[in-house]
């Protein structure tokens, strides 16, 4: 701990040494005002104005006017952006135009690829240079979709993706192509989120939706940058910034019972400092989903002998929530070349009572973190950043009169960047440090733990070609436990016309266990009846993945094909101990491997509907004495269409979105030693949302979730997380800057 400090203490020390060394002539600045619109000549509020290879930006106010502060010793050039907007460069030279007051007009994009992306390699670039294969869920998806929370919209949005119901916590978790939630990744804007939820899943409660601004998404462990553990892939949030000199909004979502959500945010976007704070208070009642009849099930032993055949009646409970969320953003341009961010979060969530309880649970998660960012020229720059995270569980013996910390997961990571472009080769490199500590109430006695890994990264992207780009790199992570182990990764893009682009890819991945997995000792429920063990003896799981893709774009169609193959080695599992009791134990199970295919088709007509679909098919093979235990559905589909169009001053929207996954035969290993054979069926949702934009910045939303009014059953809550039925929602959004023209 005082180690971390003092890095951290030493590092912003330099930093700050470096800014007062500078001299910032602020004499030498003009200021530059202009006004930036739409194809239709109106204005367009929170675009941002940024002066190419500094640190200085703008947002444009109620009526599109910026104002920027350049030097005038020199020419600039300045980058305006919208998000669904081609981006505009222009040059500014103040000594031969000391009176510019531009008027730049923005045209709407065919397509998303010119969106910029940070996830790949923490360089900004845009989503048609990235050669690692990155997704995208804008802003404009989440407001089409309407969610009222994380897993809704990733559920919509990226097909072969599952979220599943864990009986024992009674929260939610996640599969992606084959892929438990220990594997991936989930990151906010760009930080691990501490913590767990249900089994090896983060809290995804913990996840604001109206604090997302949008989701990158690469699958599988093509990212060098990022955590060893990433083997199934990295889900980075990028949570909302001040894009205005004045920003403030107020919003209701309201689905009565199903959930509502209140948010309150203000903020301000200037020359060198920006501001943004947000609060929100989300609810929603618990419901319970019941079977009549039950599921059948076919009951085998191991040798495959029938034992049984039957359909037993159950029960469901889904558990509510009270939830607070605060946030506070801060940033600062010191000089053109640094500047520094400054970010905290609370998350407090109030769970419903579980049944006759005499408790009630407290889920506690708060966050500081720091980053600067020193541009060394115009084609280089360093950043170093700190966050503090830590998660807790509470629970509240109202009864006694006491509460009890079941649960504390605290992890601190310090982090410096390094990237450099020098003709056609980027070079990037990074070290890190990452401290966990971990209390958990399914280690003995609820006793601690804790672990440090130090982590570097080396990378070189080189554009061999106008046509040909090849991202080469290695990752070292070192565990005080494992030691060192090293991952190697390389991806290519070739363009061999305009409209076309091809990618492939091939990396390694690594995961050492995590603490419950090495030292967990459980009496599940409490009767000495099953005890769950870690095993301090695990080896680390490596992956070796290959994927490879084909798009094709023009104007307003984009399509794409991917596909993927993943092969697991010393995957941790839980297993029986084989001594005649109920009693299993993690340990390195047989390997596992996964094969799937996504394809993507999207067109955006010129009246203004945008037409999306997306199918994935993933053969996912977990084997246990010979049978293929996998939940994952094979086949998925996700579609989505979206009309909006203007009448004079009032913008309108209608958005159709669905989901539809396939029938599901698999086997079930039970802790007696022998095996269910159970059938899932077929499964299909959808969402409808309409939308009006009134002048002075008012929305009005109206919708429908679970349109067609799919019922789940209670037996099938092991494989998705159950739905009771349709549900009506409202949303009111109020621009508070446009309402009062700032």
């Amino acid at each position: 701990m005082k180690r971390t400090w003092t890095i951290i203490f030493l590092l912003l020390t330099v930093t700050m040494v470096t800014v007062f060394a500078e001299n910032d002539h602020d004499a030498d600045r003009r200021t530059v005002k202009g006004i930036v619109v739409d194809e239709n000549g109106e204005p367009l509020p929170g675009a941002s104005v940024l002066a190419v290879g500094t640190t200085i930006g703008a947002g444009t106010n109620a009526k599109g006017e910026f104002s920027i502060q350049l030097r005038d010793d020199k020419e600039q050039v300045l980058r305006i952006s919208f998000t669904g907007y081609q981006p505009v460069e222009m040059s500014v030279n103040l000594k031969t135009k000391p009176d510019l007051s531009p008027r730049i007009q923005l045209q709407p994009a065919p397509n998303e690829l010119n969106e910029i992306v940070v996830t790949g390699a923490r360089i900004e670039r845009p989503l048609k240079d990235e050669p690692v294969l990155t997704r995208i869920i804008s802003q404009k998806d989440i407001q089409a979709l309407n969610p009222m929370s994380i897993e809704t919209l990733l559920q919509y949005e990226l097909p072969g993706l599952q979220i599943v119901y864990n009986s024992m916590s009674q929260l939610p978790e996640i599969k992606y192509q084959g892929m438990e939630g220990e594997y991936l990744l989930f990151l906010i804007d760009g930080e691990r989120v501490s913590g767990e939820g249900a089994d090896h899943n983060v809290d995804f409660t913990r996840f604001n939706m109206d604090d997302i601004e949008r989701v990158e998404v690469i699958r599988g462990s093509q990212s060098a940058v990022y955590g060893s553990n990433a083997l199934g892939g990295v889900i980075n949030i990028i949570t909302k910034n001040a894009a205005r000199p004045f920003t403030g909004n107020a919003s209701i979502r309201y689905a009565g019972t199903n959930g509502q959500r209140y948010t309150v945010s203000a903020g301000t976007k200037q020359n060198k400092f920006s501001s943004l704070s947000s609060v929100t208070y989300r609810t929603r009642d618990a419901y319970t989903i019941g079977d009549s009849e039950g599921k059948a099930t076919t009951t085998v032993d191991p040798d495959g002998t029938t034992i049984e055949e039957k359909a037993n009646a159950s029960t469901t409970t889904v558990y509510g929530y009270e939830i607070w969320d605060a946030s506070q953003k801060f940033g600062y341009a010191f000089t053109d070349k640094l500047s520094a961010d400054l970010k905290g979060t609370f998350y407090h969530n109030k769970r419903d009572i579980r049944g006759s309880n005499k408790y009630q649970d407290f889920f506690i998660d708060y966050t500081v973190s720091g980053k600067m960012k020193y541009l060394i020229d115009e084609n280089q720059q360093l950043s170093v950043s700190y966050i503090h995270d830590t998660y807790k569980k509470d629970k509240d013996y109202f009864v006694a009169g006491f509460t009890r910390t079941d649960y504390r997961n605290r992890t601190q990571t310090a982090r410096a960047d390094y990237a450099g472009t020098f003709g056609s080769h980027t070079l990037s490199g990074g070290i890190e440090g990452n401290f966990e500590y971990l209390k958990h109430y399914m280690i003995k006695d609820s006793a601690d733990a804790s672990v440090e890994t130090y982590s570097a990264y080396l990378q070189e992207d080189w554009k061999i070609t106008p046509r040909l780009n090849v991202i080469a790199s290695l990752r070292g992570d070192y565990h005080h436990v494992y030691h060192l182990h090293v991952t190697p990764k390389i991806s290519a893009m070739y363009r061999p016309w305009e409209t076309v682009t091809l990618r492939a890819g091939y990396s390694q991945g690594f995961r050492s266990p995590s603490l419950k997995e090495l030292y967990q000792e459980y009496d599940m429920g409490g009767l000495g009846i099953l005890m769950l063990y870690g095993n301090p003896d695990l080896k680390p799981e490596t992956s070796n993945q290959y994927t490879l893709s084909a798009e094709f774009t023009k104007n307003g169609l984009n399509f794409s094909v991917s596909g993927y193959h993943n092969r697991f080695k010393n995957k941790i599992a839980y297993a029986s101990l084989g001594d005649g009791s109920q009693d299993m134990q993690y340990v390195n199970a047989e390997n596992a491997k996964t094969t799937g295919v996504e394809a993507i088709l999207q067109m955006r007509m010129d009246f203004g509907l945008t037409v999306t679909g997306s199918y994935a098919y993933v053969d996912d093979y977990q084997e246990v004495n010979g049978r293929n235990t996998s939940d994952v559905r094979p086949h998925s589909i996700t579609f989505n269409a979206l009309y909006a169009r203007k009448f004079g001053k009032i913008g309108t929207h209608f958005s159709l979105n669905g989901q539809w996954t396939s029938k599901l035969d698999t086997y079930s290993f039970l802790t007696s030693g022998a095996y269910q054979w159970v059938t899932y069926d077929a499964r299909t949702m959808c969402t409808l949302n309409v939308g009006m934009t009134l002048p002075r910045g008012i929305t009005l939303n109206c919708g429908v979730d679970n349109l067609f009014n799919f019922k789940d059953k209670a037996s099938d809550s092991s494989l998705q997380l159950p739905q009771k039925g349709i549900s009506l929602f409202g949303t009111l959004n109020i621009n508070l800057a446009d309402l009062i023209g700032l």
